[in-house]
């Protein structure tokens, strides 16, 4: 071989070496955005396993099969872009005619269990005079039954300088004072009563009447499993009844629950570990999630009313214990029914 000859005998050697060189690069950079891709998905998966965790899991594929056909999964876009926006449904509407009927009934909080009323709304319902400079300061009430004074840190008010305890201590929201509606008769003249079928409190003096009544009583949830039906009711009207979809058997349980967190898209962790977003065509909750106190405590895995991305399932009992809505009615549960509402679940 001649000295030309090996000369390009080693340039072409070379150039193959480069090429080699700048295909093990290229496969060290892939391998590395494979893995950091890898470990980022991991990361995410560990952070939303907080979310909410429901007891519910794609049936069968004998389940899915409606018509002959087999029932598609509702991906995210499927549902109307509008619904995300839209603040009104059949829910609302009702709503607004139940509200329009029977007077608009809210007005009172709770905390720890202790239901409270405005002060300002009480001076009105006694014709009492209330003189407080700041919402920290002393509460004073002048009627005709005498001096009332009440200090929001105090659970100690006087009448007529005489102590009384209060069996709560008065608490200030959004610049306006509270005071316990149970024990208010022993303070002032009022008659205090709970009614059942309008789930509020009923306070009355001198002939006139308030209602003071908290969103989370005025709301029930009622479950019939054997009929897959959900009913809502406020102030006790009927406002609509949903077809739904039930645990098999038992798994939706029997009893009296309680509304306990609300998610949007919310995440999901299989049974067999496997984490779906929200969003998911693969996840079974849909667009809304409403988690229940049912069960949660005992198992972790918590009996939830949410949306579905088998719309077929609705009207029947294949879940694994959770209540699935179309996720149009999920949208309208989560944007009417405040947390603590009572949720009743019978055959």
């Amino acid at each position: 071989m001649n000295e030309p000859e090996v000369e390009g005998a080693r340039s072409r050697i070379a150039e193959l070496a480069q090429v080699v060189l700048a295909l093990a690069g290229l496969y060290v950079l892939l391998a590395v955005a494979d893995l950091a891709a890898h470990e980022d998905l991991a990361s995410q998966a560990q952070s939303a396993s907080v979310g909410p965790l429901a007891c519910v899991m794609a049936g069968p594929l004998a389940e899915r099969v409606v018509g002959g056909e087999l029932a598609r999964p509702v991906l995210l876009g499927d549902l109307d872009p509008a619904a995300e926006t839209r603040t009104g449904g059949e829910l609302q509407a009702a709503l607004s005619r139940v509200q329009a009927r029977v007077g608009e009934l809210t007005g009172g909080i709770r905390r720890e269990d202790v239901s409270y009323a405005a002060v300002d709304g009480i001076a009105d319902l006694i014709g009492a005079e209330l003189h407080q400079s700041s919402s920290s300061s002393p509460a004073r009430l002048i009627s005709p039954a005498g001096l009332v004074v009440i200090t929001p840190s105090s659970r100690i008010a006087r009448r007529n300088l005489e102590p009384i305890a209060l069996p709560a201590t008065p608490i200030v929201v959004d610049e306006r004072l509270y005071v316990p509606v149970r024990g208010l008769n022993a303070l002032l003249p009022v008659q205090v009563g709970w009614d059942e079928t309008r789930r509020a409190w009923r306070l009355a003096s001198g002939g006139r009447e308030m209602s003071v009544a908290l969103p989370e009583d005025l709301f029930e949830i009622e479950i019939d499993r054997g009929d897959r039906a959900l009913t809502v009711r406020y102030a006790g009207e009927h406002l609509v009844t949903w077809a739904c979809c039930v645990g098999s058997g038992d798994n939706t349980p029997i009893g009296v629950f309680h509304i306990r967190n609300k998610a949007v898209w919310p995440p999901w962790r299989a049974y067999w570990g496997e984490y779906m977003p929200g969003g998911s065509p693969r996840n079974p909750l849909g667009a809304r999630w409403l988690g229940t106190s049912a069960r949660g405590d005992e198992t972790g895995r918590a009996i939830g009313i949410h949306g579905t991305n088998q719309p077929s399932s609705i009207g029947r009992r294949i879940s694994g214990g959770c209540v699935r809505l179309t996720n149009q009615h999920a949208i309208e549960m989560y944007d009417t029914i405040p947390i603590g509402t009572r949720v009743v679940i019978h055959e």
